[in-house]
């Protein structure tokens, strides 16, 4: 076959092979990439409230370690743990022998004190006496008003010292200073104490429990959502009902260790059912704040690189989202998004990547 031969065969080839292929039409629509079916949903600004949790303890409203009012050995104790007490009720009380015969022995002393008083003034004012018809002298009136002035003030000093002694007879007996609940008992009877100056002295502990305090600890980066009067619901360990109440005390001072900060709140406690020591669990509601929500499962990426779909004529477009808390069907973000935006959600959400050809449908369908 000559050369001219051949080539006439090969463009004979490649005629029949262009009019057997696709018309123009429909190498066009071949060529075409499908549009994605999605639906979008709306980014929306609502007043959200989110819970701040902390945990802590219970404290008692009032502690109290209390001792002996004067130094003496404990001859009796009132009271045991567990008790119940008014206030003004007896707790302890230490031997009285010696302070009643320090009463007894100021008594007298008082006595003579006044005899000496009422010796001294009858003397005075009869030498006064004899000084105004002029038979008295100066030197002798003088004497006698001194004497009394000294017998004065011997009258008063024993007047206090018989105070201070009955003041230390009635001292031997300590009353509680409020209503509460014995926690501890510290001695028995028959034990020398000493008074509350010293670091062991002490006898019973009590406690004021019909209200008590939830002492919890807040990380402090819910210190701007925080404050006095803010609700709560308190968990305590061991007891079925939770408890509502409010914040009555923020601590100014923030832990430089755990950074967090203290805040106390109050329970009614009229059964004495909430014990102090427990613990706590305190769910805190802050007021609502305005915040740009947007559906969960619009959200795509991992931690850190988060972002949306939005359509952008025709084509999903990825749009880069920082969220900050969530709930189990909705998200907060905090940027890359406004109030309006429409966000792209459905089934075939995985499939998008920059660029692709959506097809948005109006209606929002839930999945």
């Amino acid at each position: 076959m000559t050369v001219r031969r051949l080539k006439s065969f090969v463009l004979v080839l490649a005629g029949a092979f262009l009019a057997c292929g696709d018309s123009p039409a429909e190498r066009e629509e071949f060529a075409a990439p499908v549009a994605v079916e999605i639906w979008s949903v709306p980014v929306v600004e609502e007043q959200v409230s989110e819970s701040v949790v902390g945990t802590g303890s219970i404290a008692a409203h009032k502690t109290s370690n209390i001792g002996p009012r004067v130094d003496g050995i404990i001859e009796e104790i009132f009271v045991r743990v567990g008790d119940r007490v008014d206030e003004g009720a007896p707790l302890f009380r230490a031997r009285q022998v010696e302070f009643r015969i320090r009463v007894d022995e100021a008594r007298h002393a008082l006595r003579l004190a006044r005899a000496e008083h009422k010796k001294t003034a009858r003397d005075r004012d009869r030498v006064e006496e004899l000084a105004r018809q002029g038979v008295a002298s100066t030197e002798r009136l003088d004497a006698v008003r001194t004497a009394n002035e000294i017998a004065s003030a011997r009258l008063g000093s024993a007047e206090a010292t018989l105070a201070r002694a009955e003041q230390n007879l009635a001292d031997t007996v300590v009353i509680a200073p409020y209503a509460g609940v014995i926690t501890a008992r510290h001695v028995d009877e028959g034990v020398m104490m000493r008074t509350m100056l010293s670091a062991n002295s002490h006898v019973i502990q009590l406690m004021k429990t019909d209200v008590v305090a939830a002492i919890v600890q807040i990380p402090a980066l819910h210190l701007a959502q925080v404050g006095i009067g803010t609700p709560a619901v308190l968990h305590v360990d061991g007891l079925p009902q939770p408890y509502r109440s409010e914040v009555l005390i923020v601590n100014d001072r923030v832990d430089p260790a755990s950074r967090a900060f203290e805040v106390r709140i109050p329970i009614r406690n009229e059964d004495l059912a909430v014990k102090p020591g427990l613990f706590v669990r305190a769910e805190l509601q802050p007021e609502p704040r305005a915040a740009l929500v947007v559906e969960r499962r619009a959200l795509l990426g991992s931690e850190g690189a988060r972002h949306v779909f939005v359509a952008n004529d025709g084509l999903a477009k990825r749009r880069a989202a920082s969220r900050s808390r969530t709930s189990t069907a909705r998200v907060e973000v905090v940027s890359g998004l406004t109030a309006g935006d429409e966000v792209l959600v459905g089934p075939s959400l995985p499939r998008l990547l920059e660029g692709t050809p959506v097809a948005v449908r109006t209606a929002h369908v839930d999945f």
